[in-house]
């Protein structure tokens, strides 16, 4: 799919069915779109959930927030119920499409499309929040977005719950290891390399089962990437290359499947598959990952004040001569971008690779966690194990 498809182009590609979309409201505030293929055994829970959101007040208004789910290309009932559950929830502010034109072939085409109709309708400040079928939303969680709309930020990542049901022992224990390591580490890049718009405690998720972008950023952007794969982390990235302002909230929270029989290959499916198995995943270190987040820090202060000493050590610190990295930082604007393309091409950057080896994930949990039984800036707000291994019991 073209990045440049116009929204016209979007509603010839998209079939409707039961109730029509409205003509667009003033009170509109939230559109969440969901992308569905061959989802007959998740959807139905998954629009429940949204079909009962609260606040401390109710029921969330029904004027503030719309539903949009794409079946694409299904050869399931995906469809049929989804339309069952418009007629027996008439209330429900749900509309339908399908669609089996080979151009919308991956789920980020999907996502994209549902994206692009999002923007038409919300207002600039409105929130385009993407989920999944397989998805179900906690029951604030809309009420979590509205509190979180007036506040300064252009992404939203919520918190990704995983449903652990038909996990064997092996993925269960590779999957607490994997959240655990990611929310030490997150601690440690709080600390190393702060974030004034995304401030600790914060969590480890970016992905797309629970993130809302501005409609205005999202329009500034060009959309969603329509890729097979990982869009979600493309945008997420995209995002903060810009230099606009992301937040790790608590506050919205949903329950995913951990499904092998993944609908995109290499998503999570993928990676539960391999957790399946007996390999033991490695990781960067606490010496790999410290001089990786002081680096960014040095960078950062650089594109403030070009401090030739600070290009001499953050150079170092990544293994790259002074003349290649000064050649990176003048090829672009933002320091936000130089350090995405630093966290995305560091691992093919063999000097890096082979002054700090990856490890083991259980020895980089230990290190880390030994770092912090230490001094530690972060260590009296908050304690990312106990929270790692309570997220995943509350989920069982």
């Amino acid at each position: 799919m073209n990045n440049n498809t116009n929204f016209g182009e979007v509603k010839a590609k998209l079939r409707p069915y039961g109730k029509q979309i409205p003509a667009i409201s003033e009170h509109l505030k939230l559109l969440v779109t969901i992308p569905a293929k061959n989802e007959a055994a998740t959807i139905w829970k998954c629009l429940s959930a949204l079909a009962h959101q609260i606040s401390e007040n109710g029921a969330v208004s029904t004027e503030v927030f719309e539903v949009l789910v794409l079946c694409n290309h299904c050869d399931d009932n995906t469809r049929d119920l989804c339309e069952l559950f418009q007629n027996t929830h008439p209330d429900f502010p749900l509309y339908i499409y399908e669609t089996f034109d080979p151009a919308i072939n991956t789920v980020g085409a999907a996502r994209r499309i549902l994206m692009d109709v999002a923007a038409k309708r919300l207002p600039e400040d409105g929130f385009i929040i993407m989920t999944d079928a397989d998805t179900q939303a906690d029951k604030n969680w809309l009420d979590a977005f509205l509190k979180l709309q007036p506040e300064p930020i252009d992404l939203v990542c919520g918190i990704i719950m995983p449903d652990l049901k038909g996990l064997n022992a092996e993925a269960k224990n590779k999957l607490f290891q994997n959240r655990q390591y990611l929310d030490l580490v997150t601690r440690l890049e709080a600390e190393l390399f702060p974030k004034e718009s995304d401030p600790w405690p914060r969590h480890s998720h970016n992905s797309g089962p629970n993130m809302a972008i501005r409609n205005s950023v999202y329009k500034q952007l060009g959309g969603i990437p329509p890729l097979a794969c990982f869009e979600d982390i493309a945008l997420y990235q995209k995002v903060i290359s810009h230099g606009y302002k992301v937040k790790h909230s608590a506050l919205p929270i949903v329950t995913t499947s951990c499904r092998s029989s993944s609908r995109v290959k290499g998503g999570f499916g993928t990676q539960i598959r391999n957790w399946s198995g007996s390999e033991i995943e490695s990781v960067e270190g606490i010496q790999k990952l410290s001089e990786r987040f002081k680096a960014f820090a040095e960078i950062n202060q650089y594109y403030s004040h070009a401090d030739p000493d600070l290009l001499i050590s953050f150079s170092k610190r990544l293994h790259y001569k002074t003349s290649e990295m000064r050649s990176l930082i003048q090829s672009h604007e933002r320091s936000s971008s130089c350090i995405i393309y630093l966290e995305n091409n560091l691992k093919y950057h063999s000097p890096w690779s082979l002054a700090y080896r990856d490890i083991p994930i259980p020895d980089a949990i230990e290190e880390l966690q030994n770092y912090f039984a230490g001094f530690s800036q972060t260590a009296s707000s908050y304690d990312s194990y106990r929270l790692a291994s309570r997220t995943l019991k509350e989920s069982e």
